[in-house]
This record gives structure tokens, C-alpha cells and sequence, in this order.
């Protein structure tokens, strides 16, 4: 809302709060401006109004976000660093000259000064507007962004940190050489597709074999869908076997999947990819994902959520032995534990 002098009132604004006019209830919150309303308003002395701006009209957070001038920002700087990294990726698949690693760096850090927080830009992420057309290269920016975010998270020293957004950049580059409507496809892949699908850590891992970067990188873009417990893929490798920087970058990847909206669901929020990760905890390295997973739980406190009963949800307080099953208060300040109640789900924010 906004107050406007009443000369500056216009015939169909809507009023934000009761007018009061000495000590009694003038014209009510709600009610839309006529003419003769001006002129009453006029009339009596009202010298200002609370007009309702259009930001007043957003329900949902999603609605209300692209109202926030720091959400904006980091949109556009967004969409323009995403088409600069797709047109630089591009030109090395065409040309084969390695993208400088300042180039990359360049584009991380353009986006990121627009990022108050590690939970902000879960949040801007959260809220982004999917484009289908770029979602693999979407998919990797995503990922040097959060590995960033995860870096400052656990207080990595800034050469590993470095080495981390690099393997963010580069860590799906195999599925550049894939048909994207194999890897985008609506529905579930057949056993054949998924097959060709799951050739992508070693057609990357061609790709980037030869140029100038990490080893950790490298191994990273072969390793990523390793699993601790042996069950990932290519080489069904387990616990240490797997690259460190590849253990972070599984994590980072499964995250940012979970995320990210498909044709079939919409994105999760943290507290659902949370509880994902707490299903499947065999296959992660837990020394690794655990200060990740209370960091990013405990960022949730003070959002707003939906469980699937319809209510809506303040979160309370953060159980360190499930982080997925907060404790949450209603606008009526009642409290609701989710651990004591298995039948209620969040799913989505506010």
C-alpha cells in the first residue's frame, strides 16, 4: 500500500485501510474510489488514503516475489548470464577451445553479487520461471550457483571452493551430446533410453579428458552418479573410491533435480528435498550432507508453508534428527509437530 494525497486520488483506486474522519469510520478498507467518494473525502478534510498497489493483490510467495526488487535484479542478471554460458559452451562443442576458466568464474560471481544469501538463492531458484529450452545448461549454471552456496555453507577454503563451481559448470556437460528430448522426455524413459541416458558421465568425461582443468572436475563429470553404496553408475563404484568433489557435486546435483519444476511436478520445496535425502541416506556420503542438509533446514525457520491438508504453516523449530519434520505454527499460533503427525506432508511454500 501506498498513501496518496487526497487531490492525487483517482476514481477507481481501492482503499487499504478504514478512512477514519474525527474519530468515526469514514469509508471502509476495501472499497473502490468514485467520483463522488473524491469529492466527500474533500469534503471532510481527509487530507491522504492507503491506495492498494498491485503487489497488495499477490496471495502466494511466488506471487509476492516478483514484486521484490532483489529477486528481480537477480532475474535478469540471471537469464543473461545463463544465454552468455549457453553461447560460450556452445562455441567450445563447435570449436573445441576450452572456455577460460575466468570466463565461468565471470559468470558466477556477475550472478552471484545479486544473491543476499544462501537461502535467498534457494529461494530465487525455488521461484524461477522454467525455460524448457535450456534446461540442461540451466541444470549446470543452477549447480556452479549452489555449489557455491554449499562451499560458503561449510566453510570451504577458497581454492576448493573454486574447484567445486568449476565442477558445477562442467559436470552434466556430457548430456550436451545427448537428443534432448531423450533427456527431457514427458513421462518415464524405457529401459533402452534410460541406457543411452546413462552414457552421459563418460561421453562428458571425453569431452573434458584432454583439457586444462582439475582432476577433481574431471573426475567429477565421470563420477557424479557414483552412489556410496555402489548402486550408481558408470563403474558401480563405492565410498571412497568416489572422488570427494564428486560426492559434493551428487549432492549438488540431486538437489538442484529436486528443485527444479518438471512437466510432471513441481519444483520441492527445501524441506521435501530434505526429506528425499533423509529416505536414501545410504547412497551420500553423510559427513558430507549432513552440515549441508542443517544449514539449508535450518534457513527454513520463519518461511511459510502449505501441508497437504491445506493449512498454512509458519516453521517453528528444526528437529536435528529429522530436519524434513519441523515443528510449525498457524496464524491462530497454534503448533503442530510434523514428527506426531505422519499424515500431514508440506507441499509447497507460501
Amino acid at each position: 500500500m501506498k498513501l496518496i494525497a487526497t487531490d492525487d486520488l483517482q476514481p477507481g483506486m481501492v482503499l487499504g485501510e478504514n478512512v477514519v474522519s474525527h474519530g468515526n469510520l469514514f469509508c471502509p478498507a476495501g472499497t473502490e474510489l468514485s467520483p463522488f467518494l473524491i469529492k466527500e473525502f474533500k469534503r471532510c478534510s481527509v487530507l491522504r488514503a492507503a491506495i492498494m498497489e498491485e503487489v497488495d493483490y499477490a496471495k502466494t510467495h511466488f506471487e509476492k516475489i516478483r514484486f521484490d526488487e532483489s529477486f528481480l535484479r537477480f532475474e535478469t542478471v540471471y537469464n543473461t548470464v545463463l544465454m552468455n554460458y549457453k553461447s560460450v559452451m556452445l562455441s567450445y562443442l563447435q570449436t573445441g577451445i576450452q572456455v577460460p576458466d575466468q570466463v565461468l568464474f565471470g559468470f558466477y560471481d556477475e550472478i552471484n553479487k545479486t544473491i543476499p544469501s544462501g537461502a535467498k538463492l534457494l529461494d530465487y531458484l525455488y521461484n524461477m520461471m522454467p525455460n524448457e529450452d535450456e534446461l540442461t545448461f540451466t541444470q549446470c549454471l543452477n549447480a556452479a550457483l549452489f555449489a557455491g552456496t554449499v562451499a560458503g555453507l561449510i566453510n570451504m577454503d577458497e581454492q576448493s571452493k573454486r574447484i567445486l563451481i568449476l565442477c558445477g559448470f562442467y559436470y552434466d556437460i556430457g548430456k550436451l551430446q545427448l537428443p534432448y528430448q531423450l533427456l527431457w522426455k514427458r513421462g518415464k524413459l524405457t529401459p533402452e533410453e534410460f541406457n543411452i541416458v546413462k552414457t552421459h558421465p563418460i561421453v562428458g568425461y571425453n569431452m573434458v579428458c584432454r583439457l586444462n582443468l582439475n582432476e577433481h572436475v574431471k573426475n567429477a563429470v565421470i563420477m557424479h552418479h557414483e552412489r556410496l553404496d555402489g548402486s550408481g553408475y558408470p563403474y558401480r563404484l563405492e565410498g571412497q573410491r568416489i572422488d570427494v568433489y564428486a560426492r559434493y557435486i551428487a549432492i549438488v546435483d540431486a538437489y538442484i533435480a529436486m528443485a527444479s519444476p518438471r512437466s510432471y511436478r513441481n519444483a520441492l520445496t527445501p524441506l521435501q528435498i530434505l526429506g528425499n535425502f533423509e529416505g536414501d541416506l545410504s547412497k551420500f556420503d553423510i559427513e558430507l550432507l549432513m552440515p549441508v542438509m542443517k544449514k539449508i533446514a535450518d534457513a527454513q525457520i520463519g518461511s511459510r508453508i502449505q501441508t497437504n491438508d491445506g493449512k498454512v504453516w509458519e516453521v517453528l523449530i528444526i528437529h536435528n534428527h529429522k530436519l524434513s519434520r519441523p515443528v510449525l505454527m498457524g496464524d491462530k499460533r497454534e503448533v503442530l509437530d510434523l514428527l506426531e503427525h505422519p499424515e500431514l506432508e508440506i507441499v509447497k511454500m507460501v
